[in-house]
């Protein structure tokens, strides 16, 4: 399958220029591939290109012994979607992993943070108080303290906490506690190597190499790559496998396997970081049943502060019996609305392990039964994701396609608002 369309419409109405502005034409241009595919990948990297001049998109493949290094000495990402193999990492390596499975015995966790103990006890004795809204985020937070150790990142439950329905609790201390965590979370989770080894990767992992360095690896498996100039340095740690990482899925997923990890989640800013901070890809790896999944979109322009950037996001599609999924016997697959203005009109396309979709800005989308890697630049930007369930089924009386179950998670009042 190969599909790269365009829609032309006029900056005026798409772009939310004013109305005593000359009219201008942009296109929206979405593509599905298949990555083996070197003809699709060439015209679909140009198209990227195209979107983001400062990004570079590539594939490598590995068989046997390499190095994975940048092209550009920034900071590059490596998604494996296919094979196996292993990663040197050395002793004295750091990394935030260890909330899902435990890390391998040669992993000593940092000491706990007399600060963020006192932070924890807190919020702990105080979670009678805490809205239930906010209590999931505060809880995950909790599930990572081990009596004198604290394992994990945590940046993901503090985008569910930003999220949350103000006040957080009825207790001003703990609101002023949850809101420290913003600016020290970066601080925490870690576990240190020690002892030189390989140590296993397989689809669905993520690799990071910075500037002059290299990362060792052997085995066989392909991945899809990401590299910006702009970063020498990167603000997660070289490996991150999910087999390590805490499942945050959320809700009962029925008779389809949950499955949520989140390798490269958004960072807040801190005071002082320009634009959106550390930001400038995401990534998140999530089993998407239709029974939870919403049509949504991201706006063509820029939300919630920051540089101002568009989210932009990509599907890489990963292979469910890697991780034992259990698919039921269904067909993966991806709703699209070009036109959010015209709700009665979508399209289906039918997806397979190794395939890469990419959705500009504006454009409705669904997963449906689907194990994918979802990346996103410049991130998952905190309040730039709109539901539109409801909107479907009354803009088409009921024949569209909706998710009768989350009509109520409409985010809006009018789509041209956010156009």
């Amino acid at each position: 399958m190969f599909q790269c369309r365009t829609d032309v419409m006029s900056s005026e109405t798409a772009c939310g220029k004013a109305a005593d502005q000359p009219p201008t034409t942009f296109q929206v241009q979405r593509c599905i591939i298949r990555l083996d595919d070197a003809r699709q990948f060439a015209e679909m990297r140009a198209l990227f290109q195209a979107h983001n001049p400062l990004l570079r998109l590539g594939l490598v493949h590995v068989d046997g012994q390499a190095s994975l290094r940048t092209e550009l000495g920034g900071m590059r990402v490596f998604w494996l979607f296919r094979g196996e193999g292993e990663v040197f990492l050395p002793r004295g390596y750091r990394t935030q992993e260890g909330d899902g499975q435990p890390l391998p015995s040669e992993y000593a966790p940092d000491p706990l943070d007399p600060v963020l103990a006192s932070t924890l006890e807190l919020l702990k004795s105080g979670a009678s108080s805490i809205s239930t809204a906010a209590y999931a985020a505060v809880s995950a937070i909790l599930r990572r303290w081990r009596r004198d150790t604290f394992v994990g990142d945590f940046a993901g439950e503090l985008w569910k906490l930003d999220h949350a329905p103000l006040p957080w609790s009825t207790d001003e201390r703990l609101v002023r506690t949850l809101e420290s965590l913003f600016t020290n979370y970066r601080a925490h989770g870690f576990s240190t190597k020690q002892a030189d080894s390989f140590e296993p990767l397989k689809a669905g992992d993520q690799v990071i190499a910075c500037g002059a360095e290299s990362v060792q690896v052997r085995g066989r498996f392909t991945c899809l790559t990401m590299e910006t100039p702009q970063r020498h340095t990167s603000h997660v740690s070289t490996v991150r496998r999910l087999r390590y990482l805490a499942d945050t899925a959320g809700g009962c997923n029925p008779d389809f396997d949950p499955f949520r990890r989140l390798p490269l989640t958004w960072q807040y800013p801190y005071p002082g970081e320009e634009g959106d901070g550390l930001n400038w890809v995401n990534s998140h790896v999530v089993n998407i049943p239709k029974e939870t999944s919403s049509a949504h979109f991201h706006p063509p322009r820029g939300l919630g502060g920051g540089s101002g950037l568009p989210q932009r996001e990509m599907y890489l599609v990963l292979d469910p019996g890697t991780y034992q999924l259990n698919t039921w016997g269904r067909t993966p697959s991806l709703m699209l609305w070009p036109d959010l203005r015209d709700l009665g009109r979508y399209e289906q396309h039918q997806l397979e392990p190794g395939m890469f979709v990419y959705i500009p800005p504006g454009t409705g989308h669904r997963g449906l039964d689907v194990f994918v890697n979802v990346l996103t630049i410049p991130g998952f930007k905190p309040h730039n994701e709109y539901y539109l369930d409801r909107a479907i089924r009354d803009a088409t009386n009921g024949m569209g396609p909706f998710n009768a179950s989350l009509l109520n998670s409409q985010n809006f009042q009018t789509v041209e608002d956010l156009l």
